[in-house]
């Protein structure tokens, strides 16, 4: 089954970089003609593009991405070391639920 997988895997990667050489290749991306290269250019701009820039706009600008940043480390910074005070407490409480099963444990034999 191993073997079949990976085997199958391989066939789609390859499958895939064919098909965008295969693809460039029907678009003319590599002719050396310049008005070849405009115009699959121009159908990029027109149909590409467009979708790439609103998602672009899409995007936080860096002073939020700053202010996140920011906002997000402290918290972490903060629950870390919540954790680390209340880790005495807990460890306390867990090691007295342990006697307190092996006392009784002992107890009722």
């Amino acid at each position: 089954m191993g073997f079949i997988w990976s085997l199958t895997k391989a066939g789609i990667k390859i499958g895939m970089v064919v098909g965008a050489v295969k693809l460039s290749i029907d678009n003319d991306v590599w002719s050396l003609k310049t008005e070849k290269g405009s115009s699959v250019y121009e159908k990029l701009k027109k149909y590409i593009l467009p979708g790439t820039i609103v998602y672009k706009e899409k995007l936080p600008s860096p002073e939020e991405v700053k202010l996140n940043a920011g906002s997000r480390w402290n918290s972490s910074v903060n629950s870390v070391f919540e954790y680390l005070n209340s880790a005495p407490a807990r460890i306390n409480s867990g090691v007295n639920s342990l006697y307190r099963s092996a006392s009784d444990a002992v107890s009722t034999k």
